[in-house]
C-alpha cells in the first residue's frame, strides 16, 4: 500500500474521532431527522458517519484496484517472459540440430516455435530453410512467402525464396524475386546482381550477363570500391560473348572484341588462343601465329606451343613449326617447357636424333614426367637400344603409368585430359596448366606464369 494511501487513512480516523466529540457535545442537534424524502429521514450524526466512511473506502478500494491490476500484470509480464524464454531455447536448440546436420529434428524446434509464436521471423526464416534442405520446395517457398508478408521491405526472406526457387528448378521465379529487391534497393543490390548473374551464366545468356555484368562494376564504381574482383567475371563473359561472335559466322567482330581483352589482361590465356583462330577464321594465318606466340611470351603457357605446332603442321609447313619452337627456346631463360614441345615435335616428325637431343637435355631437370621417358624409351627403341628403352619405361611405370601430358586446374586440382578454357568443376577461366612436377617452380625456369583468377569473396 502507498504512503498516500495511509495518509488517507489516518486523516479519515482523525476525521471520525473529531465527529465523536462533536457528536457529544452536540448530542441534541445531531439526533435531528435529516429528511430525504416523503417518509423518508435519518439522523444527521449517521449522515456524517455515512460521508466519512464513504470518503475513506473510496481511496483504499482504488488503491487496491491499482495494485491488484498491477499484480496482474508483473504475473503475466513473467509468464510472457517465461514463454519467450522457452521459445528462445527452443529456436537455439533448432539452429544447433541445423549445424548438426540433424533437419528434421531442428523442423520440429521450429514448428513448436512458431506454434508458440506464428509470427517469430527468424523461426519462418530458418524452417523454410531446413524444408529447403529436406527438399520440401514447395513448403519452403510457402513458409518464406510468411515471413514476407510479416516484413515487406526486409531482403532475407526474399534471398531465401530465391534460393527455394532455384532449387525447385523455377529460375524465372527466381529472377522475378531478384528483379524484386532489385527495385527495393536499387542502388545497393550487389548481392541480388550476383546471384542474377550467376544464373544467366548457368544459362549461356552472356548477352544478358554482359549487362548485369555492366551494372555490377557501376555500382562498386559509385560506391568507391575496387573492382579487381570482377575483373575475372568481365574477362570470361567478354570471352564467351567472343565465341556466340565466332559461332555466328562473324569472327571480324570478334577479332576486335578478343584485342581488347588480350590488351585489357595480357595473361588472359584464353583471349590470345580465340583471338588466332579468329584471325585465322579470316584467313590471317601470320598475324594469329603472331598473337599466340605474344600470348606465349605474355603468360609462358605451353598450349601456345601446341597450338603453333598444330597450326603449322595443319598448313604442311613443319619448318616454320621447328623454327617457331625453336625461337620459343631461346627467348626462355630456362626452357625445360619449349624444348620438351621441340623435342616431341621433332619426334612426330621422324627426327629421332633431335629429339633424343632435346630430351636428354630435359632428364636432369625434370623429377617427375612419365611422358618425358616413354618419348624416350620409344626412340631408344627405334635405334635398336633395348636395354635403355626397358629401363626408361620401368621409369615410366614407376611413375604411375600416364602415357599422356595432363593439365589440372590451379583452383580446384581437377585434371583434363587436355587443355580447356574452364574447368569443369569449379567453373574458373584460365586456370588449366601443365601437371609439371619439378625441383624448382616454374618461375625459375624463366617463364611467366599465367595468372591464376581466384573466387572473389562476396561483397554486400
Amino acid at each position: 500500500m502507498r504512503i498516500r494511501t495511509v495518509l488517507v487513512l489516518s486523516g479519515g480516523a482523525v476525521a471520525l474521532a473529531v465527529l465523536l466529540i462533536l457528536y457529544a457535545a452536540n448530542r441534541d442537534v445531531l439526533r435531528q431527522p435529516l429528511v430525504l424524502g416523503h417518509g423518508v429521514w435519518v439522523p444527521v450524526w449517521v449522515a456524517f458517519v455515512v460521508v466519512a466512511c464513504v470518503s475513506m473506502l473510496l481511496p483504499l478500494l482504488f488503491g487496491l484496484l491499482r495494485d491488484l491490476r498491477r499484480m496482474m500484470a508483473d504475473f503475466s509480464g513473467r509468464r510472457r517472459g517465461r514463454q519467450l524464454q522457452e521459445t528462445e531455447q527452443r529456436y537455439l536448440q533448432g539452429v544447433e540440430s541445423m549445424l548438426h546436420g540433424r533437419e528434421e529434428r531442428a523442423l520440429a524446434h521450429f514448428n513448436a516455435v512458431l506454434e508458440a509464436d506464428p509470427g517469430h521471423f527468424d523461426a519462418l526464416l530458418k524452417a523454410g530453410e531446413v524444408l529447403r534442405e529436406l527438399r520440401r520446395h514447395g513448403e519452403a517457398i510457402e513458409i518464406h512467402r510468411r515471413a514476407m508478408r510479416l516484413r515487406e521491405t526486409d531482403l532475407a526472406p526474399l534471398y531465401q525464396l530465391v534460393a527455394d526457387y532455384e532449387e525447385s528448378g523455377a529460375i524465372e521465379n527466381a529472377k522475378a524475386i531478384l528483379g524484386r529487391i532489385i527495385d527495393l534497393q536499387p542502388k545497393r543490390s550487389l548481392n541480388a546482381y550476383r546471384k542474377y548473374r550467376a544464373i544467366c551464366i548457368s544459362e549461356g545468356h552472356w548477352d544478358r550477363a554482359w549487362e548485369i555484368q555492366q551494372k555490377i562494376e557501376e555500382q562498386l564504381g559509385e560506391l568507391g570500391r575496387p573492382r579487381g574482383s570482377e575483373k575475372k567475371y568481365h574477362l570470361g563473359i567478354r570471352y564467351r560473348q567472343a565465341q556466340a561472335l565466332v559461332a555466328a559466322d562473324r569472327p571480324r567482330d570478334a577479332v576486335g572484341l578478343l584485342r581488347r581483352l588480350a590488351r585489357m589482361e595480357p595473361g588472359f590465356v584464353p583471349a590470345h588462343l580465340a583471338l588466332g583462330r579468329a584471325l585465322v577464321a579470316l584467313r590471317q594465318p601470320e598475324e594469329a601465329v603472331e598473337v599466340w606466340e605474344t600470348g606465349y611470351r605474355a603468360t609462358g603457357h605451353p598450349i601456345f606451343l601446341s597450338t603453333i605446332e598444330d597450326h603449322y603442321l595443319s598448313e604442311e609447313q613443319p619448318r616454320q613449326a621447328i623454327e617457331a619452337l625453336k625461337a620459343a627456346v631461346g627467348q626462355s631463360r630456362k626452357d625445360t617447357i619449349p624444348r620438351f614441345y621441340l623435342g616431341k615435335l621433332y619426334y612426330r616428325l621422324e627426327m629421332l636424333d633431335e629429339a633424343l637431343q632435346q630430351f636428354a637435355l630435359m632428364k636432369g631437370k625434370v623429377t617427375y614426367f612419365p611422358t618425358l621417358h616413354y618419348y624416350l624409351a620409344k626412340i631408344m627403341e627405334r635405334h635398336g637400344n633395348h636395354r635403355e628403352a626397358i629401363r626408361e619405361l620401368e621409369i615410366v611405370l614407376k611413375q604411375a603409368e600416364v602415357l599422356r601430358i595432363e593439365y589440372v586446374c590451379a583452383t580446384c586440382a581437377r585434371k583434363h585430359a587436355g587443355w580447356v578454357d574452364s574447368c569443369s568443376r569449379c567453373g574458373e577461366w584460365n586456370t588449366i596448366v601443365v601437371d609439371f612436377q619439378e625441383e624448382r617452380p616454374v618461375e625459375e625456369l624463366g617463364l611467366s606464369t599465367a595468372p591464376v583468377y581466384s573466387a572473389e569473396s562476396e561483397e554486400g
